[in-house]
């Protein structure tokens, strides 16, 4: 199903008198005749929120060396602007930079905004905090920054403010599920300009530039969608009047030797007839504006004026007629030709600008930097829960959540989380998220506190930022300690977490001071893990109450140890290579067998409990990214993936080194590939799944032309899946792929590789009728298969050329340490029945998403903190899940819920479910 309930929400409606005309109230009567074509002038603006400046420097205008734009001036000079001539308009885009704007401008400035948003002379557009990106954003934050964007702006402005038209028209490819999140946030229209040069040649041709985007099979869900007839979002060649550009301007004095308003005018009816003849309707859309412009408002709008003036003068004679507009008259317009508008059903990736110019390496770039976006998902949204579930109701907390919103907001953009900035803009984005997880501590922190009637001061409990390193600085200072163990899930979670120790030996005990099985294991210290990293991880299982938590004891005194010592710590065990071929190693847990070959890669699988087993193959290669000295056409960077080859390169041959350890819990096999890969992949106690858990880097950079490298994982297997495969939608939806193959145009074999790249967001599976083999990751990456039964996906990667698209600088991350990045992160696999596949990948996919969330104090009098708490009265229905709790104004709160079942995923869990709200 796939849907959404709003359970309760404050209307968008606000109390704004019903007199003001708003932009979308007050569209011109431009119909005229039939053959009269319409030239709708759309004076815009795009600006990033961080790019090759930072956010602050973008709109404060310094660093003027970089890029000489002010976003402050733009909107000071439109409002100016607009006001002196009624029929002028204006689109505004970015509400995270309308927002600064607003607060830094007086009350006289701001009335003259809000006056030009009334009476439909400035018409908002997308209205989100940031336009984001549709590859690598998960829905989950996609509905947090629209939200906190459009709620600005109706708490601000009112009615006029809320948008009709969505409005992507810088992100690079987009989403299906974007298309249906649109649509059920009830927008009219959505327009942008990136999609594949062959679709965009094939709806030229067949002029369906505009088309309705059947966006979800499940809630029959579609939304009108427009592209852009130019190659960009900007004005036709010869009109661009910005104080960036050098087009000459119009000169309509006939004594002037420069006079040029008759040559003017031909070449944009020349223009214009050239882009009719490509379009169903009369209507046209000219795009006037672009990247931060409209610095110098008067320049562009003094020129328009007269290139308006003399068009219409003309317009009985060329039947056409110009005027200002905006893209919600436009999207009215088109729909009052009552045409019947082409369908589409899947998505616009991968982007491709250029036959070498696929844009998929965007979606791996900067992995760690997507991982820590991705766990600030999970910290957000506990906070906003228990922020809610104490009813923190003081301006203070939700002024605290606001900087973590904001920040998360921020990062959504198609510059940030696509790891698309500059290295200096990318550490400032870092910082203000970072500054986000500090006001979200001190809001769960509080919330804590008062769910205690404030008999335990929570502000002693610290999270440890630095647990994916095995680094924790509160359990390296303490020998005793409390756990706080949080779900943010709305389900229960049974899991096994794990804790950097410092101790020879420990005790843990629940709240209730019964003793827990735990595991203490040796750090398994490779060339890649820090030196400050802890020598021990003490393993612990822990059942968590939904959308609460619970609290265990560590006790690791001497004298634990001396009542333990050479009990708990399990040693790690090197399996030597083998030289008879037909030698392999068993290692199970209680649910899955792996076995692995005399070279120590993983060779099968079998679940143990269900008797499905398959041969299963997973190894590290890389490819050698398009770039090295002498330079040859488009290379891989930043956005780009351009491999030289077809086939990936082996890391080395002959055998990897092997270590197991064995323990109650959770069985610890560590690979090493080289001195900058490895690996340790986990069996837990009672779980039926393989954790890989990878680490990468510094990926080696020669001193002379260095070689761009793309690490990738590969697991392969002998499903046959017959040339098809899935990924999920922003988190949500699963679409299905072909490779080789579009549904929308001709494929053309230019890139065999990145042609079939997609983004991966939490999933990656494929099947046959019997078998399904299905990765699930913890971030966002690239990913395919491009043989049958095979899952490839992209973790790291480190480019030495810059790609050509702006950057201007290589993807070259150096890390801590100046030598490269390290990067580590986690797949979970499972191999399964498919017709029962969905219902252990919808649920799994929740508990990657929302793992335990950890803070640690001194052990305290036990009586003073609530040992285990829940936000739920009764448990949900498995297809269901909260989606969003959080507190929207005193005394009033926003629930959604949604069913997390496709159609015909799953006979039992694809149908309806009911909740007692009131229970």
């Amino acid at each position: 199903m796939l849907s959404v309930l709003f359970v309760f929400i404050i209307g968008y409606i606000s109390s704004t008198a019903f007199a003001d005309q708003c932009s979308f109230e007050r569209c011109n009567d431009h119909y005229g005749s039939n053959d009269t074509i319409n030239v709708h002038i759309i004076c815009h603006t795009h600006d990033d929120l961080g790019w090759i400046k930072t956010v602050d420097q973008y709109y404060w205008g310094s660093y003027d060396f970089l890029v000489p734009v002010g976003v402050q001036y733009i909107l000071d000079t439109v409002i100016s602007e607009l006001k002196r001539r009624p029929e002028r308009k204006f689109s505004w885009a970015e509400t995270g930079f309308l927002w600064r704007w607003l607060h830094t401008h007086d009350k006289d400035d701001r009335e003259e905004l809000d006056s030009l948003i009334k009476n439909g002379q400035l018409e908002i557009i997308g209205g989100g905090w940031v336009q984001n990106d549709e590859a690598a954003s998960h829905y989950i934050d996609i509905i947090d920054q629209m939200s906190f964007g459009l709620r600005k702006l109706n708490e601000t402005f009112g009615r006029c403010a809320i948008p009709k038209i969505a409005w992507q028209i810088d992100p690079f490819g987009h989403s299906r599920e974007m298309a249906n999140l649109f649509a059920l946030m009830d927008f009219d229209a959505l327009f942008f300009s990136r999609y594949h040069y062959l679709e965009k040649d094939k709806r030229l041709d067949e002029k369906k530039l505009e088309m309705m985007w059947t966006a979800s099979d499940d809630l029959n869900t579609s939304i009108f969608t427009g592209t852009f007839y130019g190659d960009s979002y900007g004005p036709p060649p010869g009109f661009c009047f910005d104080a960036l550009c050098n087009d000459e301007p119009i000169m309509d004095q006939k004594d002037m030797e420069e006079y040029n308003v008759d040559r003017k005018v031909q070449a944009f009816l020349s223009y214009v007839m050239s882009q009719a003849s490509r379009q169903a309707t009369n209507h046209i859309m000219l795009l006037m504006g672009s990247d931060f412009q409209y610095t110098n408002a008067n320049k562009w709008y003094s020129n328009l004026d007269r290139l308006i003036k003399h068009v219409n003068k003309r317009s009985n004679e060329t039947k056409v007629r110009a005027f200002y507009s905006t893209p919600t008259c436009y999207y009215k317009a088109v729909m009052a030709e009552s045409q019947v508008l082409s369908t589409k059903t899947d998505d616009f990736f991968p982007y491709a600008s250029r036959p070498h110019s696929y844009w998929t390496g965007y979606f791996t770039s900067r992995p760690t930097f997507k991982g820590f976006i991705r766990q600030s998902t999970s910290l957000l949204q506990l906070a906003k829960q228990f922020a809610a579930l104490s009813m923190l109701e003081d301006d203070k907390n939700r002024n605290n959540l606001n900087v973590f919103r904001s920040a998360l907001a921020l990062l959504q953009h198609h510059d940030a989380v696509t790891g698309t900035a500059k290295q200096l803009v990318t550490f400032d984005y870092t910082k203000r998220l970072s500054m986000g997880w500090d006001d979200g501590e001190i809001v769960l922190n509080n919330a804590l506190s008062k769910l205690s009637d404030n008999k335990f001061n929570a502000t002693i409990c610290k999270l440890c930022r630095l647990m994916n390193e095995s680094i924790c600085e509160s359990t390296s200072r303490m020998s005793s300690f409390a756990v706080i163990v949080f779900n943010p899930d709305s389900h229960p979670k049974s899991s096994v977490i794990r804790i950097p120790y410092y101790r020879l030996a420990a005790e843990v005990t629940d709240f209730t001071g019964k003793l827990l099985d735990s595991q203490l294991s040796k750090t398994p210290f490779t060339s890649l893990i820090k030196i400050d990293a802890s020598p021990y991880q003490l393993s612990v299982p822990v059942q968590i109450p939904a959308l609460g938590y619970t609290t265990i004891y560590v006790n690791g005194s001497g004298e634990v140890y001396s009542k333990n010592r050479g009990k708990q710590r399990n040693s790690w065990k090197t399996l030597k290579p083998e030289n008879n071929e037909m030698k392999s190693t068993k290692i199970s847990s209680d649910c899955i067998e792996l076995l692995f070959d005399r070279h120590g890669y993983l060779k099968a699988i079998k679940n143990l409990k269900t008797g499905i087993q398959t041969p299963l193959r997973q190894e590290f290669l890389y490819y050698e990214g398009t770039g090295s000295w002498p330079f040859t056409g488009q290379a891989s960077g930043a956005y780009i993936f351009r491999p030289t080859e077809a086939n990936p390169k082996p890391l080395k041959p002959g055998s990897i080194f092997l270590q197991v350890e064995k323990g109650p819990l959770v069985i610890n096999i560590l690979q090493v590939y080289s001195p900058w890969i490895s690996q340790v992949i986990r069996l837990y106690k009672g779980k039926e799944y393989v954790e890989f858990e990878w680490m990468v880097g510094p990926i080696p950079k020669e001193q002379n032309n260095p070689i761009t490298k793309e690490i990738i994982t590969r697991y392969s297997t002998n499903i046959a899946s017959n040339g098809t495969f899935y990924t999920d939608s922003n988190g949500r939806q699963m679409m299905k792929r072909r490779r080789d193959y579009s549904a929308s145009y001709i494929y053309m074999d230019t890139e065999p590789v990145s042609a079939n790249y997609y983004p991966v967001n939490s999933r990656i599976f494929v099947k046959d009728s019997e078998l399904q083999l299905t990765v699930l990751t913890d971030r966002s990456e690239g990913g395919t298969s491009l043989n049958d039964g095979q899952i490839e996906l992209m973790i790291h990667r480190r480019a030495f050329y810059d790609d050509g698209y702006g950057v201007e600088e290589p993807l070259d991350e150096y890390g801590d340490n100046k030598q490269g990045l390290i990067a580590s992160g986690k797949h979970w696999l499972f191999v399964s029945n498919t017709k029962q596949a969905a219902s252990i990948h919808r649920s799994l996919a929740f508990e990657m998403l929302y793992q335990p969330i950890l803070t640690f104090f001194p052990i305290i009098k036990q009586d003073e903190i609530l040992k285990q708490f829940s936000g739920l009265s009764q448990q949900l229905p498995r297809q269901l899940h909260i989606l969003s709790l959080e507190q929207w104004s005193k005394n009033n709160y926003l629930l959604r819920i949604e069913h997390i079942y496709q159609k015909n995923e799953d006979p039992v869990l694809s149908s309806g479910a009911k909740v007692d709200l009131k229970a």
